[in-house]
């Protein structure tokens, strides 16, 4: 498609624009208005048959779990644990995506009478997935199956040892596999192994253990263990919807039906004990719960004390049913994340300050920041900060007796596990996927990880490719946003990875009142733009650097967001800024 671009003092606009006859076809065919329907054309829905399955989403959408390799041989061993009542321990990562793994795992099969225990390392002694002690506490217990949910995918001689024991293991992850799976489970869950031919590859942990139960369920009812009353699994799709968005997969596909589901039973009075708490302590009490809320409120106060150390309170919040102990786990979940929130905001500012003072972002194309002093469980924060501000893939280290923990995150157009695997001659060990990992490094090799990550960096991207870019949608006048407008709008939500919010641009528009900027150290752009005789409350967050620009303008094209905001006692339609530009700066061409 043909486009126009522009380059602003933080992005590149680009606007490709598809055939107008092409798009007005479509507006009749779909019976909607042009703006929304370019939106639906540029995410692939062209068929009105996909345009019903993409607005409501069943849950006759969902696969069967047996698609996915290996799921018949979990299935059969797990019920066949639990029918010679043989004790099993689901066994989990420490963060959101991994709590709610064991969460949904350890509920549902308390739920069906296994005798079941649940096993979190934690983070600051154990570090990620299984490792030989947890193993050995374990089998001491008396267990005779481990089922590990979001991690355990490149642990072979863990395996071997559990296997060793006398334990059988069961794997399921999501994580990229290494060129070996652990051989001696008894079966290996994961859609990104290279011989798994299921049509959907893109779950969370949760995700994944959620497919597992949805085949055991299936294998017991067809043992005819449940009788008349075959157990209820779309009750657990608020845990799903947890560690979905938490991990940051695609809202696309399957994962966008759990979403969805998942979204509407966080919403609803009836949610689970710790969740209705933990939206109390998040300020989402009440009202309609959106990945948003997930993302930036619940999560995280159930990541906090997983990355300070110990995941126990997150895990206790997400199983107990005693509304005293939520509340009490909740507020402890609460107080904790205001304790990492201060510890991640020194090291983010340190970083900030290494890399202007060495000028790194200049002199390489991949950071690489290390410290003996950061805190490990918010190093992958901080990685997460330096590349939304440098638009570069980061890795950020703390090292102990030699030894360097880091946590990797990269950008759209370079794919961070591939390019350690470029590095593994001189990594102790790594793992993954495209926008984030984790490694182990020895110090003295440090050196060497700067100069070759760069190297890497270097040697697959283009220069336009450390710019980030600002897609948008369409093009849209002050007529177009109305309440119908939003009702679609609100239609093609939940919005995340893979299903961003629609983007658009309107040109032109005037300063109806002096600019102001508000919120916590005036950070936030707060604006009343004016065109045709209809005016917009606009917000631009953390835009203070746009201060000189729109104090010396009247008139400017702005990209942004629309959505329904209610916050000051009515429902009014807000625009949500994401750039802006002077109106007589020219667009660059097309593309």
């Amino acid at each position: 498609m043909p486009g126009f671009t522009y380059r602003s003092q933080k992005y590149k606009w680009v606007y490709l624009r598809p055939e107008k006859l092409l798009i007005k076809e479509l507006s009749a065919q779909f019976n909607l208005t042009d703006c929304i329907t370019e939106v639906l054309y540029k995410r692939g829905i062209v068929e009105p048959g996909t345009l019903q399955a993409y607005f409501e989403t069943p849950l006759t959408g969902l696969t069967s779990p047996f698609l996915i390799k290996d799921m018949g041989k979990a299935a059969d061993h797990i019920a066949l644990a639990i029918e010679n009542k043989e004790k099993i321990c689901v066994y989990g990562d420490y963060d959101v995506d991994g709590v709610t793994s064991v969460a949904l795992m350890y509920h549902f099969l308390s739920e069906v009478g296994a005798d079941v225990m649940y096993y979190i390392p934690n983070r600051l002694e154990e570090g990620y997935g299984l490792n030989i002690a947890a193993i050995e506490e374990i089998a001491s217990t008396g267990v005779k199956l481990i089922v590990t949910v979001d991690c355990g995918i490149n642990a072979e001689n863990e395996v071997s040892h559990a296997v060793r024991l006398g334990m059988k293991v069961i794997i399921t992850d999501h994580h990229q596999p290494s060129e070996r799976i652990p051989e001696d489970a008894c079966a290996v869950v994961n859609p990104m192994r290279e011989d798994d031919t299921s049509p959907f590859k893109c779950f969370s942990g949760v995700g994944v253990a959620f497919k597992v139960i949805m085949a055991l369920r299936s294998k017991m009812n067809d043992m005819g263990k449940f009788g008349v009353r075959t157990p209820n699994i779309k009750k657990y799709l608020d845990l799903v919807t947890l560690g979905t968005v938490a991990d940051v997969v695609p809202l696309t596909g399957e994962n966008r039906i759990f979403v969805r589901h998942g979204l509407e039973i966080l919403s609803g009075k009836d949610c689970r004990a710790g969740l209705k708490e933990l939206k109390r302590v998040s300020g989402v009490d009440g009202g309609k719960v959106t990945t948003t809320h997930v993302g930036f409120g619940l999560a995280p106060r159930i990541n906090a004390v997983g990355r300070l150390g110990n995941s126990d309170k997150g895990l206790r919040l997400l199983i107990t049913s005693d509304r005293a102990q939520a509340k009490y786990l909740a507020d402890e979940l609460d107080r904790e994340n205001k304790d990492r929130q201060e510890i991640e905001k020194e090291i983010i500012e340190e970083s900030f300050k290494k890399v202007e003072k060495n000028r790194l972002h200049e002199k390489y194309k991949g950071l690489v920041l290390y410290s003996t002093e950061w805190h490990q469980g918010v190093i992958g924060i901080v990685a997460s900060r330096l590349v939304e501000k440098y638009h570069m893939p980061a890795i950020v280290l703390t090292f102990e007796d030699g030894v360097g923990k880091g946590s990797g995150r990269s950008i759209p157009s370079f794919d961070l596990y591939k390019g350690l695997e470029q590095l593994q001659d001189i990594l102790l060990s790594f793992g993954g996927h495209k926008y984030a990992a984790g490694l182990k490094i020895a110090e003295e090799q440090i050196s060497n990880l700067q100069r070759r990550f760069h190297s890497a960096v270097d040697s697959s991207l283009t220069a336009e490719d450390f710019v980030a870019e600002l897609k948008i949608d369409s093009f849209i006048e002050p007529d177009d946003i109305n309440s119908d407008f939003m009702r679609m709008i609100e239609k093609m939500e939940p919005y995340g990875a893979g299903n961003r919010e629609p983007v658009f641009c309107m040109r032109g528009v005037r300063k109806y009142q002096p600019a102001t900027f508000v919120g916590r150290d005036g950070m936030h752009l707060k604006m009343f733009l004016e065109k045709n005789g209809r005016t917009f409350d606009c917000i631009g967050y953390n835009m203070k650097s746009y201060e000189k620009l729109v104090a010396g303008r009247e008139a400017f094209d702005v990209v942004f967001t629309p959505v329904v905001n209610g916050y000051y006692g009515g429902r009014f339609i807000q625009l949500v800024l994401k750039d802006l530009k002077p109106a007589e700066e020219e667009w660059q061409g097309i593309v």
